[in-house]
C-alpha cells in the first residue's frame, strides 16, 4: 500500500463567474521512504496539490489517501487533528513565529495540537533538532538563523 495516493484529483477555484482549473485528473502514488519533487512553472498547481496533500485544502473532485486514510472523508476538525498528528509540513515561507525561539516554534504545536507532556516534548524536540543538525540553534529566533 502506498504512503500517499492521489485519485483523480481536480481543483477548481471560482473568481466571480470565472472558473480557474488549478488541477485536472491528477493520479499518483508515493511509496514509504521515497523522495519526490513536484516541479513546474509558477501557476501550474504545485502549491494547490501540496495544500490538498497536507489537508489544508480539499479537492473539487477525487480523493487523497495518506497511510490508508481518505483525508477527503474527514471533516475540518478531523483533518486538523490528522494533519497535526500525522503530517509534517514545511511551508515555503516557513510560517515561523518570529517572537518564539527555534525550540519554542517546534514546541508550540506539541502543546496546542497534541498536548504532549513536558518531558516527552523536550525529548522529541531535542531528537528532531539533532537529526537536522540544529541543536546549537535551539535558543535563536527565526531571524537569527539562515533559511
Amino acid at each position: 500500500m502506498p504512503l500517499i495516493a492521489a485519485h483523480n484529483i481536480h481543483k477548481t477555484y471560482r473568481a466571480g463567474e470565472i472558473e480557474i482549473n488549478a488541477l485536472s485528473n491528477i493520479h499518483f502514488s508515493i511509496e514509504t521512504a521515497s523522495l519526490v519533487s513536484f516541479v513546474g512553472p509558477s501557476g501550474s498547481g504545485k502549491t494547490t496539490l501540496l495544500n490538498i496533500m497536507g489537508c489544508l485544502d480539499m479537492p473539487t473532485e477525487g480523493y487523497i489517501e495518506i497511510a490508508g486514510v481518505k483525508t477527503t472523508e474527514l471533516n475540518w476538525k478531523e483533518r486538523a487533528a490528522f494533519r497535526g498528528n500525522t503530517i509534517g509540513f514545511i511551508f515555503q515561507d516557513f510560517n515561523l513565529m518570529t517572537v518564539l525561539t527555534v525550540y519554542e516554534n517546534i514546541e508550540y504545536p506539541l502543546i496546542m495540537v497534541q498536548n504532549i507532556p513536558p518531558d516527552e516534548r523536550k525529548s522529541r524536540i531535542m531528537k528532531l533538532l539533532k537529526e537536522v543538525g540544529m541543536e546549537d540553534q535551539k535558543n535563536k529566533f527565526p531571524d537569527q538563523i539562515s533559511g
